[in-house]
């Protein structure tokens, strides 16, 4: 494995990228729901009773996965904010989004799938309210300064386009 050196902008690049790819799947994914809705209807046949089902699970489904992901993310954060080096926090700080991503997407892609099975439209809103609570994690610069308490010499190594504020690992191809 070899570890690839970022800066700040490099690395609120490749945050970007990650949010923006996570995102998008989200996106398609409801499109092509909607799509396949559109040409051959539901994909259990209409069935009340399951239709029914999701709209109480979904939500409990969120609620619980949402929670979960906020506490597990709060004790990480308040552990990244305890670190000396600037890096381990930035490290850390990039795991603990990951994390708060996942649980969102894993959330609204399950409503989608109970959108594709039922063709309930309230399950493909909730789906859209969930990608709309997924885009305010946007990673912004000001959030993660916010977040991780930085002092004033810690932000200014931010803004230091030479200075190492994470690594990234890489594998390499034989």
């Amino acid at each position: 494995m070899n570890k690839t050196e970022q800066n700040f902008q490099q690395y609120q690049r490749s945050n970007t990228i990650v949010f923006a790819a996570l995102l998008m799947g989200q996106v398609f994914f409801a499109s092509f729901a909607i799509f396949i809705i559109q040409i051959i209807g539901p994909l259990n046949g209409g069935d009340d009773v399951i239709r029914m089902v999701f709209m109480i699970v979904l939500p409990v489904f969120f609620l619980a996965t949402y929670t979960i992901g906020n506490r597990i993310a709060n004790k990480r954060v308040k552990l990244a904010k305890e670190e000396k080096q600037l890096k381990t926090k930035m490290e850390a700080y990039r795991s603990v989004s990951i994390i708060k991503y996942a649980m969102l997407q894993g959330t609204s892609f399950f409503a989608i799938i109970t959108y594709l099975l039922t063709g309930e439209y309230l399950l493909l809103g909730f789906a859209v309210m969930i990608m709309l609570l997924f885009a305010t994690y946007f990673p912004a610069k000001e959030k993660l300064v916010r977040e991780l308490e930085l002092n004033s010499g810690e932000q200014a190594i931010l803004e230091d386009s030479d200075a190492v504020v994470a690594e990234v690992s890489s594998r390499r191809a034989i």
